[in-house]
């Protein structure tokens, strides 16, 4: 079977993913381990240990939904079909003692709402050498960052929030900050910068929302203990956000007993431990009295809570429940997460903190410190366009490609790849709808926004940007801003409706090398981690019942409209991808061909099946395709890289009289009609190829046998005064299969001694469409 994640969730704990195949470091080659039911059974206990310690397999079942019956153990996995065991539709585990009866909670045995049980773990970390060589590297780290102004921003509203006296109703003006960005932009990092300029001037605790998982980053695994503990509490305390409740408001809270607070007054209590803590239900009042003992109530302590989670209702929910058990006792509180969290967080607002007067409600920050060469470990001796590279791109990307030139890639091309081939392993951004869309949206008018329409199945009432979450993309606008409660960002009006962009291309250059293909390697792969066509890859994702939720305009960023936008952003997407299939040296034309008729298929042939049958009738035309920006984007000055062969590619305003343009020569067209292309279409096409036109590319959906027949006037007639298009030659290609041939038009010109361009045709699949 083809590698697939199957999400598995237990009682209201996060849906975790579990892959079929593994990689073969050695070989790059996905191996199969998980074939059954059965076998997704014993993975899951394994990923989530201690969860569901002292149940045996034996009472471990799988079920499609909560009240239905066990999935047998050798039922294979080929059966359960999408999107059965997608994130959004979870198989469910469930736990059953030998009676009949389901194990509401194995971590207390005490009935769901009860709280009249203890929570044990341990706040002690037993981490391994590699594990807190991570910790120690991030702490250095910290050191050289904690004065950057972004830390240091943060830092002020910190402090003055968690300063002073705190009254019962004080939380309805007690912001929180949330750190907002997609992966590898560095904030996990933040928290240990925050943490190092904070110094002493106040306690500082770092933990995860959800313990970490056997994927997670290196650096995760040493607060795995105080995690799963935390974890542990807020599930005692789900009768608080159970999908009957509704979220609880700080003041509401703050009466009750809850384990929650029991883990806070736990903490803050500086017992001398044993290696195992019990934690019993406490109230806010308890662990106000006790910060005051203390003498640590005005200057209260700060949590950092990292992977912040809320992708459905439920977890929505518990988040929020998490978030005002802070507020409440007036911590200082820093969320970290994706996929615009903190307009989810706010909903929850209505019976906590609206105020006739607008307050600040909650500090995002999205701006983090830029790389640093020397806390990458490469050194200042490094090529001038390497460092450049680096310094203007996030810290996950240029600490991939730094660890790959300390083992002495041989050149661009191979440094790309192999930092490519690692990133695939770190994100799985092609195991997931939001991660192919954010690979088709590079590829059309990348630097623009895109408002989300939110996901049915989720069930949620406001917007989100998944592209953040399952891809790289960042929050439109600016980057540090404050919301307010009454859902309106400080000085503006209108509601705030987050939406998704990608960074420019010289603010975060890797990006794009790194996943828009190169020599080697692709943008495009299905879930096996096979290279897949770029349409093949986009009809997959069409195809996911849940991308009428999220769609993807098509229209051009310099000039929006709903109308024949698809097939020239098909045009500019896979010219583009097909320009990188040979390294930034750029791609000779008859090579470049076959890899555009590969990107076009449908289906899902091996790249090396394709051809072109007389490619040689264009032996006479000497043409390389530079390595192509994205679409409307150029390349910034300092990337230049030894032989390299780039150019731009801009998908131009109707008023320019084309689609593509470069100014290499190469230019493009497209017509997307729905009967053949008609001699009146053909004449206006081919009267707008421009002067400079070396090469052009038409694409269509389908053309006449013959054109220019009598009684109308021959094509030397017609084009009697454009000298530049008759000494064109003409041809096309049927690009719906892979095995296809380059041949003339009737009653065009082609095979010219003294041709001085050519224009192809291009014939695109009918069921390549959105």
């Amino acid at each position: 079977m083809e590698n697939r994640q199957f999400y598995i969730q237990y009682l209201h704990n996060q849906p975790v993913g579990l892959r079929t195949h593994i990689l073969n470091t050695n070989t790059f080659v996905w191996l199969q381990t998980l074939f059954t039911v059965a076998d997704l059974v014993a993975a899951y206990k394994t990923a989530t240990t201690p969860l569901l310690d002292g149940i045996s397999l034996a009472h471990l079942t799988i079920h499609y939904v909560v009240d239905g019956p066990a999935i047998a153990g050798n039922t294979l996995l080929t059966s359960i079909q999408e999107p059965v065991g997608s994130y959004n539709q979870p198989l469910v585990i469930k736990a059953n003692n030998g009676t009949g009866q389901g194990i509401s909670n194995s971590m207390s045995g005490a009935p769901v709402g009860s709280n009249t049980g203890m929570v044990s773990g341990t706040f002690e970390e037993t981490a391994d050498t590699e594990t807190t060589v991570s910790l120690l590297k991030y702490h250095h780290i910290a050191d050289s960052l904690k004065d950057d102004d972004c830390v240091v921003q943060i830092v002020k509203i910190i402090l003055a929030v968690t300063a002073g006296e705190f009254s019962g109703s004080s939380f309805k003006n007690l912001p929180f900050a949330f750190l907002e960005g997609s992966s590898g932009s560095g904030k996990s990092q933040m928290g240990f910068n925050i943490k190092a300029n904070i110094g002493d001037r106040r306690r500082v605790h770092y933990l995860l929302f959800d313990p970490p998982g056997s994927t997670s980053q290196r650096i995760y695994r040493n607060f795995e203990n105080i995690s799963k503990l935390f974890s542990k509490c807020y599930v005692e305390d789900e009768h608080m956000y159970t999908s009957e409740t509704s979220s609880p408001s700080c003041g509401s809270l703050f009466k009750e007993s809850l384990y929650m607070y029991g883990f806070i007054f736990e903490l803050l209590s500086n017992k001398i431990q044993s290696p195992t803590v019990s934690i019993g239900p406490k109230t806010g009042k308890d662990v106000q009295e006790l910060m005051t003992s203390k003498g640590i109530h005005q200057h209260r302590p700060v949590f950092i809570l990292d992977e912040c989670i809320a992708i459905s209702d439920q977890s929505l929910k518990k988040v929020r429940f998490v978030r005002n058990c802070f507020r409440s006792l007036g911590l200082g509180l820093v969320m970290m997460g994706t996929d615009s969290r903190a307009a989810k967080l706010q909903l929850s607002i209505g019976g906590s903190s609206r105020s006739d007067v607008p307050m600040p409600w909650c500090h995002v920050f999205g701006e983090f410190p830029a790389v640093k060469l020397e806390l990458t470990g490469l050194p200042q001796t490094l090529p001038r366009y390497l460092k450049s590279i680096i310094l203007n791109s996030r810290p996950l990307f240029a600490q991939l490609v730094a660890e790959e030139i300390a083992n002495n890639a041989s050149d661009f091309d191979e440094l790309m790849k192999a930092a490519f081939i690692k990133l695939k392993s770190v994100k799985k951004i092609f195991g997931n709808l939001y991660g192919q869309l954010g690979q088709v949206r590079l590829f059309h008018n990348a630097h623009c926004q895109l408002t989300d329409l939110e996901s049915q199945s989720t069930n949620l009432e406001n917007q989100s940007t998944p592209l953040i979450h399952s891809h790289f993309a960042q929050l439109d606008g600016k980057k540090n801003f404050i919301l307010m409660n009454d859902g309106c960002i400080q000085d503006h009006s209108a509601s705030w409706e987050p939406s998704s962009v990608f960074p420019e291309l010289k603010n975060d250059i890797l990006l794009y090398l790194l996943l828009m293909g190169g020599k080697g390697f692709s943008a495009c792969y299905a879930g096996d981690g096979k290279q897949v066509p770029y349409a093949h890859f986009l009809m997959k994702a069409k195809s996911n019942p849940d991308y009428r939720s999220h769609i993807l305009y098509f229209s051009n960023a310099v000039q929006d409209s709903n109308d024949g936008m698809f097939l020239e952003s098909l045009l500019c997407s896979t010219v583009c991808l097909a320009s990188h299939s040979n390294g930034v040296k750029g791609i000779d034309l008859k090579p470049f061909l076959l890899n555009l008729v590969y990107q076009l298929q449908i289906d899902k042939p091996d790249s090396e099946d394709v051809s072109i049958l007389d490619l040689n009738r264009l032996d006479g035309i000497t043409f390389t395709v530079p390595f192509l920006s994205p679409p409307n984007q150029k390349w910034p000055d300092f990337v230049q890289i030894p032989g390299l062969n780039f150019n731009w590619l801009s998908r131009a305003r109707n008023s320019e009289g084309i689609d593509l343009k470069t100014s290499c020569g190469l230019f493009g067209e497209s017509k997307d009609h729905k009967g053949v292309i008609s001699l009146e279409t053909m004449v206006n096409i081919i009267d707008r190829i421009p002067e400079a036109a070396e090469v052009e590319l038409v694409f269509t959906r389908k053309l006449q046998d013959s054109y220019f027949n009598p009684p109308a006037p021959s094509f030397e007639i017609q084009f009697q005064r454009k000298g530049h298009v008759l000494k064109k030659a003409y041809y096309k290609i049927d690009a719906s299969k892979p095995n296809t041939l380059l041949e003339p038009i009737k009653g065009l010109p082609c095979d010219q001694p003294d041709m001085d361009g050519v224009v192809i045709f291009f014939e695109i699949n009918d069921r390549v469409i959105i």
